[in-house]
């Protein structure tokens, strides 16, 4: 197929194919690039996410930590038996003791926490908390305490007992610590883990809400908490989120202590923006020289292919014979004087076959007076050996009415210089001619029977007496019985026929296809060159329809048929 395409067509297939390598190579570093951003992007915000995710559980394990081995103090133990109730002197000295211990972990730790002791024994209590009254209920740990830190809206709550088998009844507990810190500790390194990452992180639960960092973007915060109440979560894991009209890559970490999620996002097209600048950048230059391969494309067919096509379609016409063909050219390239030279080279092409032309018509011409001049001297031959046979019998009557019908023929040749003749006026002349040879030959008879409407037809002059000589001489004058000659004529299918037959001796099917395919040999010596000449005569002036055609008569004869149709 691509064989069948032209020159133009090719030159643009293969600037089209030039520029779809480049296309897709860069589509494809584009998209590689995209990807490993994005995976640095998720994977840079799963590891920042975890890493702040350990600082926070870190600092939440130490509290938790502090509330399981406090009850292994020693002071605790003592402060908490039954008969040291009875000395209040010393219990004041050792909680006062007691407390000292809880404010000096309170400065070693990182978070300030609220820590209070329970001493169900004594319904005693001792809480760093110095301006609230705190003092034991025994309604009031009737429930099971729970194993994560509890959300109470402006902090968390844990609560750990000696020992911790009485987790799940806090009635059998002998102490019950109570440690909480304020949510501001989150908030504030929510806020600096902002500050030194691009993300915005938050804790999410279901249930609760959220919390925040101070400078968060509420809007969207709001609408991803939707998202991830709407989205199974499990212990870890990421996704995107499609967020007025912003995609978001989310983080999220599941907290084992607060049973809360540590969720963090970034923008994906705020990151991505320079590789998308870049590629923006490449599709318009890719555009502009498209555009401007289209423009060269545009000059080569206006300079190159609309040249080519007219030479292209000037050179089929003068191929199929219209040499009468001119291109028009304009401007002073290449193409405009191969245009003139094509314009030059038909004009003495159709000049040199209009002169062979002509001499084509010269010759036919000369050959159909030659092909005529050939039938007269036959026919003069004849005649004149019939009057001199005739002379020699004595018959002056034959000798005259063949000298008449002499004159009457040579009248007929040169009375005209046409080379055609009327059906009217070769039935006449053959009319006179049948006279003469039923003088000679008492005992043949013949019948003329052609309508009307043909008798005014042309065709080739001579054309109908050397067919009835043949008809006397070969068919009739070996016979020794009564002879008859019939000529009929009619039309059918713009055709016209005269149908010369005889009662002669006849001949046999090989005999006449031999006779049939003659006609069509060049002529011999050995053939006679009557019926030839008026085949190859009516061939051409009426075409390759027209001729003789030869079979058996139903009168014993043989059967001539002249066919011929209208003058080309």
């Amino acid at each position: 197929m691509l064989l069948r395409f032209n020159v133009f067509t090719k030159i643009s297939l293969l600037v089209l194919l030039l520029l779809i390598p480049v296309l897709s190579l860069y589509t494809y570093s584009n998209r590689e690039s995209v990807r490993v951003i994005e995976n640095e992007i998720q994977s840079g915000t799963t590891n920042r996410l975890s890493y702040f995710a350990s600082q926070v559980e870190s600092n939440i394990y130490q509290l938790s930590l502090y509330g399981v081995s406090i009850g292994q103090d020693s002071s605790i133990q003592e402060f908490q038996r039954p008969d040291f109730k009875g000395q209040p002197y010393e219990r004041v000295k050792l909680s006062v003791a007691i407390l000292e211990k809880m404010n000096l972990y309170n400065a070693a730790s990182k978070w300030h926490s609220t820590i209070t002791i329970y001493f169900p024994r004594t319904g005693d209590a001792l809480s760093t908390e110095y301006y609230n009254t705190i003092t034991y209920q025994e309604d009031t740990f009737t429930r099971p305490f729970s194993k994560n830190w509890e959300y109470l809206g402006d902090s968390f709550v844990w609560y750990a007992t000696e020992p911790t088998t009485a987790m799940s009844d806090p009635r059998h507990a002998r102490l019950i610590t109570k440690i909480s810190f304020p949510i501001t500790h989150l908030k504030t390194m929510l806020d600096q883990n902002k500050v030194n990452n691009s993300g915005d992180p938050f804790l999410f639960n279901a249930s609760q809400g959220t919390i925040r960092n101070s400078s968060a973007n509420g809007d969207t915060i709001s609408l991803l908490s939707q998202q991830l109440k709407d989205s199974r979560m499990g212990g870890s894991g990421g996704f995107r989120a499609e967020l007025g009209n912003t995609e978001y890559y989310v983080s999220y970490i599941k907290s084992g202590s607060l049973d809360w999620y540590y969720v963090d996002y970034v923008p994906m097209q705020q990151i991505l923006s320079p590789i998308t600048s870049s590629r923006n950048l490449f599709y318009i230059s890719i555009a502009v020289l498209l555009v401007m391969s289209i423009a060269v494309v545009f000059v080569i067919y206006r300079s190159v292919q609309v040249p080519l096509l007219q030479l292209v379609r000037g050179t089929k016409r003068l191929s199929s014979g219209d040499f009468s063909v001119r291109l028009r050219h304009s401007g002073s390239n290449e193409f405009s004087i191969l245009l003139g030279r094509f314009n030059i080279m038909a004009q003495r092409i159709q000049e040199l076959i209009e002169n062979v032309y002509e001499e084509k018509l010269r010759r036919r011409d000369a050959t159909l007076k030659h092909l005529q001049s050939q039938i007269n001297p036959h026919f003069l031959y004849n005649c004149l050996f019939y009057i001199k046979n005739m002379a020699r019998m004595k018959n002056e009557k034959a000798v005259v009415a063949m000298a008449l019908n002499l004159g009457e023929y040579f009248r007929y040749i040169t009375r005209s210089e046409n080379d055609v003749a009327t059906i009217r006026e070769e039935l006449n002349m053959v009319t006179n001619y049948l006279e003469i040879q039923s003088l000679r030959l008492e005992r043949m008879r013949f019948t003329i029977e052609v309508p009307d409407d043909i008798l005014d037809k042309s065709i080739s002059r001579l054309t109908l007496q050397p067919i009835v000589e043949n008809a006397i001489i070969h068919g009739l004058e070996p016979k020794a019985e009564n002879g008859e000659i019939r000529i009929r004529g009619y039309a059918k299918d713009g055709l016209y026929r005269l149908i010369v037959e005889d009662s002669g001796v006849g001949m046999s099917d090989e005999e006449i296809q031999d006779l049939q395919l003659s006609l069509t040999k060049p002529l011999d010596n050995n053939m006679g060159c009557g019926t030839w000449n008026v085949h190859q005569r009516l061939m051409y002036l009426f075409g390759e329809e027209a001729g003789l055609s030869y079979s058996r008569s139903e009168l014993g004869g043989v059967k001539t048929t002249i066919t011929w149709s209208e003058t080309r």
